[in-house]
């Protein structure tokens, strides 16, 4: 599994590799990117933190996680991918 960390609120063209077992994490201002109508090409999660930090709701099919949680998937991750646009 590949993790992909987005931290600004727009989609970069690397996610297009993205692919089912991969995961998509949401940071600081990408979890605005749950506004927005998406088809996301791999599971979803937000950090907690930020998510609260903007006021917003977690969608019930996204994984709303813990900075403990995020390290945890960190390192179960064979690779992270840092996007910033």
């Amino acid at each position: 599994m590949r993790l992909f960390q987005l931290t600004q609120a727009k989609l970069p063209a690397l996610l297009t590799f993205a692919t089912a077992d991969d995961y998509l994490l949401l940071r600081q201002d990408a979890v605005y990117l749950l506004l927005q109508p998406q088809r996301w090409p791999c599971r979803l999660g937000v950090q907690a933190d930020d998510l609260r930090a903007r006021g917003l709701v977690c969608p019930a099919d996204v994984d709303k996680l813990t900075d403990s949680q995020w390290v945890e998937l960190t390192l179960q991750a064979t690779q992270v991918i840092l996007c910033q646009n």
